[in-house]
């Protein structure tokens, strides 16, 4: 499967209803998909939440037609709703403020949110 065939993907709840789409998909560097970044309530795109969700997560229904794929969670509108935001890694500037900053790692976004995330190390 194409990964432009899973942008915009009906997610679906255990009673068939629509509750939210694929809206990008999260890679690691080597390629390996770590999670559909599934967009949930919200209009036009207007107040979305995005969600990380591990591609295990899904059940890939059938397509009814060869352009009707939906993938299947075992969650609710609301369980969705409540999971944690999925928000996109910005690197820091550096103190020079240039155009001209150090290259970065390639590594955009962080984990999808049902990975445990450990606590920044304390400030002194």
């Amino acid at each position: 499967m194409l990964a432009t065939k899973f942008k915009g993907t009906d997610v679906i709840g255990t009673n068939n209803e629509k509750i939210g789409d694929v809206s990008d998909i999260l890679f690691d560097k080597d390629g390996k998909v770590l999670a559909y970044i599934v967009g949930v309530g919200g209009f036009l795109g207007i107040g979305q939440k995005d969600v990380a969700l591990m591609p295990t997560t899904f059940h890939v229904m059938p397509p009814t037609d060869k352009d009707n794929m939906k993938l299947q969670l075992s969650m609710t509108k609301d369980e969705l709703k409540a999971a944690p935001d999925f928000k996109a890694y910005n690197p820091p500037r550096t103190a020079a403020g240039g155009s001209g900053s150090a290259p970065t790692t390639g590594q955009r976004d962080r984990a999808p949110a049902t990975a445990p995330a450990s606590p920044p190390p304390a400030q002194r």
